[in-house]
């Protein structure tokens, strides 16, 4: 009889190389109306895993938590679908970048994310792999002075007043250490470690290497030796600059695979790493009946399974899902999974 893998022991199998039972599958959104407060956090977290049994658990932060930890004037969603929307920067010009102070991220709005991170972990120790979710320094930056909503804005700070940003940066990287330390001290499996700007629609490659490359790597330093399920997101729908991570030290890669210039299969062939991808996050769910949507997640994952093996696969958006999707929809992958692989 076949082994009957737990998530955590999938996961762990894909780490050391081992064959696997199936591929590993997840899925992850923002909780925007429970994630300001601990216990509402963990509750939405649990809830979510508890529905499908997901194969690592990416906790979803507060998606502007650096902001609200350096004091941004905040709208907070109404309605659990709207993004918060920030009415006032901590960061409005360039030069404020030169006077960025570090924060103590043990009070605050991270202390609250760890805390969530803590309490899921002691939850699913053992039973499935939880990540906590980590932006690189060069994001963080962008956060501070205009927001992903805006990033239009940050490539002139870029290009025009790199010093001052660098300045910055060098804070920005010390508070990336911290969080990432604190969480993983705090026990998690993994960080999920999110860069925004490693795609042709931002910098370039060349602006890339000298404003991200090193604080990526120091930001995230702590970890290593720590935890052992670390993921690279690799952010942005265009041209990514995908082999220079390559090296990188982390267990796994995710990124948006249907839609940019990489796909699974390119990836493959480059990386042992383990690959996390498959599903358009923006249309991958978005089908109009259950039946076309059945039809293509199938597709989605016949192809994923095609490309990787099955040790090296986890079946994944790449990215969060729209805050507007209805649960049933996830259900359909875990659906198209079981049916698949009955009796795993």
């Amino acid at each position: 009889m076949a082994k009957e893998y737990t998530p955590y022991e999938r996961i762990k199998a894909m780490v050391e190389g081992r064959e696997v039972d199936r591929p590993g599958v997840s899925v992850w959104r923002h909780f925007h109306a429970d994630d300001r407060v601990v216990s509402d956090s963990v509750k939405a977290h649990i809830a979510f895993q508890e529905r499908n049994q997901w194969d690592f658990i990416k906790i979803m932060a507060n998606g502007i938590h650096i902001q609200e930890q350096y004091g941004a004037k905040i709208r907070w969603s109404r309605d659990g679908i709207e993004f918060p929307t920030t009415l006032a920067r901590y960061i409005n010009s360039p030069k404020e970048f030169r006077n960025l102070k570090k924060v103590d991220i043990h009070t605050g709005a991270v202390a609250r994310e760890v805390e969530v991170a803590k309490r899921l972990k002691e939850y699913y120790d053992g039973k499935v792999p939880v990540v906590a979710t980590v932006f690189s320094p060069l994001t963080y930056a962008q956060e501070l002075y205009n927001g992903f909503q805006d990033p239009a804005r940050f490539i002139p700070l870029v290009r025009e007043y790199g010093d001052d940003l660098k300045e910055g940066l060098k804070v920005l990287t010390e508070v990336t250490r911290d969080i990432v330390e604190a969480y993983a001290n705090a026990g998690v499996d993994g960080i999920f470690y999110s860069t925004q700007f490693a795609n042709d629609s931002q910098i370039t490659p060349e602006e890339y290497d000298e404003f991200a490359i090193k604080s990526d790597l120091e930001g995230f330093e702590p970890a290593i030796g720590k935890t052992w399920f670390n993921i690279l997101h690799i952010h942005g729908d265009s041209n990514l600059y995908f082999d220079k991570f390559l090296d990188f030290p982390f267990e796994a890669l995710n990124w948006q695979s249907t839609v940019t210039n990489v796909s699974l299969s390119d990836a493959a062939r480059k990386t042992n790493k383990i690959l996390i991808g498959g599903i358009d996050r923006e249309k991958g769910f978005s089908f109009p009946t259950r039946e076309e949507l059945t039809e293509k997640i199938r597709k989605n994952v016949t192809d994923a399974i095609a490309s990787v093996p099955a040790n090296r696969l986890v079946i994944a958006p790449g990215c969060s899902l729209p805050t507007e999707l209805s649960d049933y929809r996830f259900n359909v992958l875990k659906d198209v999974i079981d049916e698949l692989y009955p009796n795993t």
